[in-house]
């Protein structure tokens, strides 16, 4: 049996791993202590989430995140939060430690990777300038454009965009293309670095 505490506003109060299964939870500060006691005296409560061991698929320590990732059951995730860097290490390296069944592996992304989802937000956002840029002008100089279907596609967001005109279209998309460039460069500066518990699945 393993438990960690935490006064932390955002940290979860409680963290464990006991009877293979980790747990987790937020009780009132009142009621911390006395929780604690049950766990060490083997005392089942249900005042705490669960992840049972056999149910297991991955653990993900992102170097530089306050919490750490536990992908359990079919599609579930779950997040134990922790702002202390040592205590995150030591949880991590406690749940690897303790989970059979396992390997333990290290993904370091590319410069690519890392920028890959800022670097299609820049495309995308590229691509909508050029087409709400040419409909304003259009609309500047005497076209009319009539939206027929629902109304619900996204060339009637263009088209609304559109109807602010070339200056505002201008200023707004460059606006949106420094956040998406800020984000790419910020990503490549500090690609992601994973560790991972990876369960194996029993036959």
């Amino acid at each position: 049996m393993k438990i960690w505490q935490s006064n932390v506003k955002s940290d979860d109060k409680i963290i464990a791993f006991y009877n293979k299964t980790i747990y987790k939870g937020n009780p009132k500060p009142d009621e911390v202590e006395k929780i604690v006691r049950e766990l060490t005296i083997g005392k089942q409560t249900s005042s705490l989430f669960g992840i049972p061991q056999k149910l297991l698929k991955e653990i993900n320590f992102e170097v530089g995140k306050n919490h750490i990732e536990v992908l359990f059951g079919l599609d579930s995730i779950e997040y134990l939060k922790i702002n202390d860097v040592d205590k995150k290490q030591e949880i991590f390296d406690f749940l690897r430690a303790e989970i059979p069944n396992s390997r333990y592996e290290v993904e370091k992304y590319s410069k690519f990777k890392a920028g890959k989802k800022p670097l299609f937000a820049m495309a995308f956002i590229l691509i909508l300038f050029c087409w709400a840029l040419y409909l304003a002008n259009e609309i500047e100089n005497g076209n009319q454009y009539e939206i027929v279907g629902s109304g619900r596609s996204i060339t009637t967001i263009v088209l609304a965009l559109a109807s602010i005109g070339t200056v505002n279209v201008i200023l707004l998309f460059g606006v949106l293309f420094c956040i998406a460039l800020l984000g790419f460069i910020f990503k490549t500066k500090r690609p992601k670095v994973v560790h991972k518990i990876i369960v194996e699945p029993r036959l």
